[in-house]
């Protein structure tokens, strides 16, 4: 083969990567901003019903933290603290604001390094559409509700959960006072290490006051074997955490597993076994379960982005 033919030859071979590589990227594109558009849509329509008071359990919790603030003064700023997970400037709507905001972002990003990174943020954005319908989001504020009606000593009823005896023993569950259900809900607080070792809940500033309503700490290993029913544990988890968050929970469930197993114990994952509820929310409630696109073909490049910002265990684009 000739030099200036052999110089044609890998010309052209580059021309159609880069046609190939331009392709995808322009597929991607496309199909992120797609999403994005969509999840924009669907959290500004979520924002309207509330405003215009279409979600029934958003009032709901709004009549029990008034309830909780007139009987019981000494909670009352945590009643209204509870109260804001109902209103558009609450923190599950800034919650989903901010990971849709973040996505954006790494958009540009994740196209230069392929399909793996791609299909993350793509999960993500779904996740963050799913958490934005109504039907969703009335069923998160379940468990504030549930919590205030618990500290309510019988005058408010629970709502889309049996009752506080009755899930306890049906579930075989530990009662680990008021404001169980928010126990490792990373809106409400975080996991922390103590001297020891130990990993214990430790709320936000907003919900301190439930410290003073337990009459111990609660460690994670103690939870996550003896944990109730609450729809953000064994329904909503999917789709109202974000991703660093759901690494959090990856991490300390895998460090709480070797340092069991170095002693000798078995460890049980808190999330090994659905809780059981009302049948009817039961029959209701389902995970969510991404669609799948079509896969472009990979392609191998070099990048700095933070290649686990989207761990994640659902499927990807094309399956496995």
């Amino acid at each position: 083969m000739s030099k200036i033919r052999l110089i044609f030859v890998v010309l052209l071979c580059q021309g159609i990567c880069l046609t190939g590589c331009s392709s995808d990227s322009d597929k991607w594109t496309k199909q992120l901003s797609q999403e994005v558009m969509t999840a924009e849509k669907l959290i500004e329509r979520l924002k309207n019903h509330i405003d215009s008071g279409l979600i029934p359990n958003a009032g709901i919790l709004k009549e029990y933290s008034a309830h909780i603030k007139k009987h019981n003064p000494d909670a009352a700023s945590l009643a209204t603290a509870l109260a804001q997970d109902a209103s558009t400037n609450g923190p599950i709507i800034r919650g989903l604001e901010i990971r849709l905001s973040d996505a954006k972002v790494d958009i540009p990003e994740v196209i230069t390094i392929g399909h793996e990174q791609v299909n993350r943020v793509y999960q993500e954005l779904l996740a963050i559409q799913e958490a934005a319908k109504p039907d969703t989001y009335g069923m998160m504020l379940s468990d504030p509700i549930n919590v205030l009606a618990d500290m309510s000593e019988g005058r408010l009823a629970r709502v889309a959960a049996m009752s506080k005896e009755a899930s306890s023993r049906i579930n075989d569950a530990e009662d680990f006072g008021a404001g169980s259900q928010l126990v490792g809900n990373p809106q409400y607080g975080k996991w922390s290490e103590n001297s020891s070792g130990q990993s214990f809940w430790h709320w936000y500033g907003q919900y301190a006051f439930f410290s003073s309503l337990f009459s111990r700490p609660i460690y994670y290993n103690r939870w996550g074997s003896g944990r109730d029913y609450s729809y953000y544990h064994d329904y909503g988890r999917s789709t109202y955490t974000s991703p660093s968050q759901r690494r959090s929970q990856q991490t300390i469930e895998r460090t709480t597993s070797s340092k069991f197993k170095k002693s000798g114990q078995t460890f049980k994952s808190p999330y090994a076994k659905t809780k059981q509820t009302s049948a009817t929310v039961a029959r209701k409630q389902t995970r969510f379960q991404p669609k799948s696109i079509s896969r472009p073909k990979p392609k191998s490049t070099t990048s700095s982005y933070r290649k686990s910002s989207y761990q994640s265990s659902r499927s990807s684009f094309g399956g496995k």
